[in-house]
């Protein structure tokens, strides 16, 4: 089995404001999907969670069953490895919500990584909130 690479970005122009989300997959052969998820009014904590859950369902779409996350915001990688509590109410749904859709892979890692590391999901996310276009369905929609 082969691993699946993530890399996904989350922003708000305003915090809050017009919020969105990119999303770049990486199949195991090198192939790559890029996508934008519009968001409306978010902040940018709320942006990098639906950034995670839209890849993931995405993801869950292609069968994966490896995974490697990779995101800019510290925060959000900590919150999902436990070294951080998620103490914002409104978070924590989201976290329950991806910790529920991680689990149904056999492996998952997570890593933080730089801004400029980062940089064409965080460009998917401004597209996102420019266009307000998405090509994943956005999670904050119930």
């Amino acid at each position: 089995m082969s691993c699946f690479r993530v890399e996904i970005d989350g922003g708000a122009w305003g915090n809050p404001g017009e919020a969105g989300a990119g999303v770049v997959i990486v199949y195991p052969d090198g192939t790559r999907e890029e996508h934008t998820v519009y968001l409306g009014h978010a902040t940018n904590n709320v942006a990098e969670y639906a950034a995670l859950l839209a890849a993931l369902a995405r993801l869950l779409q292609l069968e994966a069953q490896e995974v490697e996350i990779l995101t800019d915001s510290e925060l959000l990688a900590r919150q999902l490895t436990g070294a951080y509590k998620v103490r914002a109410p409104h978070l924590k749904t989201l976290w329950q919500r991806a910790q529920a859709a991680l689990a149904k892979f056999s492996r998952v890692h997570i890593r933080s990584v730089p801004r400029e590391e980062n940089t064409c999901a965080d460009r998917l996310a401004s597209q996102a909130i420019a266009h307000k276009r998405s090509t994943l369905p956005s999670p904050l929609v119930p």
